[in-house]
């Protein structure tokens, strides 16, 4: 395995749809101010995660880091421009940033019928549908999208991303609150249709995967990707996954 040393899931920044707990999806609705605020805040936090190791907290670094970084996201708006400002946030610390580069397979889970919908809406016309997807977390019915194959394309960017990226190298993936639990999940060898036990990120915040294994980088195993820290933030008290 080589590549990237480091994987950060980053989920986009907040949008007005997120304010009113609307059912966003794959709707290319933008950030609003204070989700620029936080990719600013994030990018700068991140910066200095990244390019200080000695000042992190509860990260075990695979060996052999350096300080460029490569950014990867999703098409839609609210990640793409997330993505730009942290960017800048990187340039601003005098980091070697290439990207943010677009991967398809990084859009957010498809919410079909429920899209655009807050919850009682969505009870109001699906009342059927939205309670399998209470009681489950999937509706074939309504559209949405598989949870295993969200993961599945998600992982398979991230990873794609990784061993194109320079050898120890962190690679940033801003995506989408669903789409990156479910991505995550996969990575650690859980089945999202089968395990629901992992919160969700907040908006700006992220998650690390960081390559290990071996016996070299303090841990035993083949080396594999494996989660080092979850839901991090420049803040806490910001609007829940």
């Amino acid at each position: 395995m080589s590549g990237a040393s480091r994987i950060v899931l980053v989920r986009h920044g907040q949008t007005d749809f997120n304010l009113e707990r609307r059912f966003q999806g794959v709707i290319d609705h933008p950030l609003n101010d204070h989700g620029r605020e936080q990719a600013r805040n994030a990018g700068r936090v991140l910066a200095s995660r990244v390019l200080s190791p000695s000042a992190q907290v509860g990260v075990n670094v695979a060996s052999g880091s350096t300080g460029r970084v490569f950014l990867v996201c999703s098409p839609l708006s609210r990640a793409f421009e997330t993505a730009e400002i942290i960017v800048e946030e990187f340039r601003a610390a005098d980091a070697e940033v290439v990207g943010p580069t677009v991967d398809d397979r990084l859009i957010e889970r498809a919410y079909g019928d429920f899209e655009g919908l807050t919850i009682p809406e969505a009870l109001s016309r699906y009342e059927d549908e939205v309670e399998e997807w209470r009681q489950t977390g999937e509706c074939v019915a309504a559209g949405i999208e598989r949870s295993d194959l969200v993961g599945i394309r998600v992982r398979d960017a991230a990873i794609a991303a990784a061993k194109a990226a320079d050898e120890g190298a962190t690679l940033v993936v801003v995506s989408h609150g669903s789409a990156v639990t479910r991505g995550l999940l996969t990575f650690i060898g859980l089945n999202p249709l089968e395990f629901d036990q992992m919160r969700g990120l907040d908006n700006c915040h992220w998650s690390e995967l960081v390559r290990m294994g071996g016996g070299g980088s303090g841990a035993s195993g083949p080396v594999s990707w494996r989660l080092a820290a979850h839901n991090i933030g420049h803040r806490e008290d910001v609007l829940g996954a």
